[in-house]
């Protein structure tokens, strides 16, 4: 029998469980108690529907790109040999570097009526936004359906082929249905992407509920109403939540047995070879080559934006500590999940939840938690001294940080997992028999093993927080800039010029951590 290692994770694993929710019960608490006023009668005849709508046109458009996009191109590189398909296994990750905003900017000026390619119709709308979020987050169904495919045996599809049938109906019949869950997984991941963002759809034209919330929040001073439109946004958000853990486990279920039979790739030759090149060159090209050209190009035109160097140290400030705190809760859920014991499990898959909160909703969950607070200390400070409590807690840094960590902490769980999964319980006893406690196996035995897991869970949120718009834009100090914030501030003013620099810096910065993720992704699975 194998002894449970001795460290208690069930506290730490709390702490990151209360930090992931406590934004989303102070949301829906206001939304419950808050006060009812005329502006939500007025928007649930006038604009909800508009809103509704969007959304449901920008996750169907953007699911079905994206599921078009990503599908296929996992095959391809899985079961074939052709020019540049081992760089194109982890390039086909990178367009994830690219905000969806940041693609709208270039895109639509790119495609606007005086633009280089005005004869094409211009990148606006609901269908405009479903695009951009199809070519910047398709990698999301890339990456798990190409994990998909390469585990896949070979013998469903040599037997539909033995039977007659084509590749292509071979693929349709025994291959992609395998790789249905791990591909219903991803495109929730676009579908939730998609729901949470502000930038891109606002930009575009398209408003979605998440523009509804910050409109009710910043347009109207409405903030209860704002924590109703969210609660919608959250409905839909776990919903799909649901869907994507229903389906992944589904895709671990049926991951084949040590006995699979490992699929040959078939070589292509001559116009096929190159054809597949294309097609996997193709979305790297407009996913992220042509808006990087086109922010460039655009930014070399126009006068450099005001405070953008103090606007991207703030982003890799906050960036590099999210990341390192999310990778410290990250390791902490994931040691509750790894002890086995319930009332850990059920903390760290609490913590889990918060990635199925958009932005929006988590700052305002933050801005709610804290505002409570800061009256009960005002109460408290007033009655002791005679004056209010110092304004510390709302629109600070530290708000920032723990909308960042409510919002994406959940992202630096699966990679800790998978990190720790290494660690074999073995290990710990061999450790504990040589006299070492609980920290000293945790740091002798377990460090160097899952200090590359580490890394991946504490970039991951890295280049989440890098892009991130709508919590940055509620929650953020006074005078306090980001770079995505400076582009979103320069678009809005139609100064698409000056908003190309921010954009196109961000996603400079994001794409060396990406590349480090994307190659260790694909050659993790490659050496399974």
């Amino acid at each position: 029998m194998i002894a449970r290692p001795r460290f208690n994770p069930v506290w730490p694993a709390a702490i990151a469980a209360l930090i992931c929710a406590a934004p989303l019960l102070a949301v829906a608490a206001l939304a419950v108690f808050g006060p009812w006023t005329d502006y939500m009668a007025h928007i649930a005849t006038t604009r909800l529907p508009a809103y509704l709508g969007h959304s449901a046109a920008v996750m169907v458009i953007a699911a079905g790109l994206a599921a078009l996009i990503g599908a296929p191109l996992a095959w391809l590189v899985s079961r074939y040999v052709f020019p540049g398909r081992a760089v194109f296994e982890w390039l086909l990750a990178l367009p994830l570097a690219m905000p969806a905003y940041a693609a709208a900017y270039a895109w639509y000026d790119l495609t606007q009526a005086a633009g280089p390619l005005g004869f094409l119709p211009t990148v606006r709308g609901p269908v405009g936004a479903g695009l951009m979020f199809a070519l910047t987050l398709y990698p999301y169904v890339y990456l798990l359906a190409r994990e998909a495919f390469a585990g896949q045996s070979a013998d469903a599809y040599e037997a539909a082929r033995t039977l007659g049938d084509q590749p292509r109906s071979a693929f349709l019949r025994a291959a992609l249905p395998l790789a249905r869950p791990a591909i219903a997984a991803g495109l929730a991941l676009v579908v939730m992407e998609s729901l949470a963002d502000y930038g891109a759809v606002v930009h575009l034209g398209a408003p979605t509920l998440s523009v509804g919330v910050i409109r009710a929040w910043a347009g109207e001073g409405a903030t209860a109403d704002a924590a109703r439109l969210a609660m919608i946004l959250v409905v839909i958000a776990f919903a799909l939540f649901a869907v994507e853990r229903g389906q992944r486990r589904r895709a671990r279920q049926s991951a084949p047995s040590g006995k699979r039979r490992p699929p040959r790739r078939v070589r292509l030759s001559g116009m096929g070879a190159w054809l597949a090149a294309l097609a996997c060159a193709a979305p790297i090209a407009l996913g992220l080559v042509v808006p990087m050209l086109r922010l460039g190009a655009l930014a070399l035109d126009a006068p450099v934006a005001r405070g953008l160097i103090d606007a991207a140290g703030n982003s890799l400030f906050l960036a590099a500590i999210s990341g390192l705190v999310a990778a410290v809760l990250g390791f902490a859920a994931a040691y509750a999940l790894r002890s086995g014991r319930k009332r850990g499990i059920f903390a760290a898959r609490l913590a889990g939840l918060g990635y199925a909160v958009p932005g929006s909703v988590a700052a305002l969950g933050v801005l709610a938690m804290f505002g409570a607070m800061q009256t009960g200390l005002d109460a408290a400070w007033r009655s002791a001294f005679g004056s209010v409590f110092p304004a510390l807690l709302t629109g600070s840094v530290l708000a920032l940080i723990f909308a960042y960590q409510s919002r994406f902490a959940a992202a630096a769980i699966s990679p800790a997992e998978s990190a720790l999964a290494r660690v074999t319980p073995t290990l710990d006893m061999a450790a504990r028999t040589l006299g070492a406690g609980p920290a000293a196996t945790a740091w002798r035995v377990h460090r160097p093993l899952v200090s590359s897991g580490a890394m991946l869970a504490g970039l991951l949120v890295f280049v989440e927080v890098l892009k991130e718009l709508p919590a940055t834009m509620i929650l953020r100090p006074f005078n306090f800039e980001t770079l995505a914030v400076a582009a979103h501030n320069y678009a809005s003013d139609e100064r698409l010029g000056q908003a190309a620099l921010p954009a196109l810096l961000i996603a400079l910065i994001a794409l060396p951590p990406m590349i480090w993720i994307a190659r260790r992704i694909t050659g993790q699975e490659a050496t399974r």
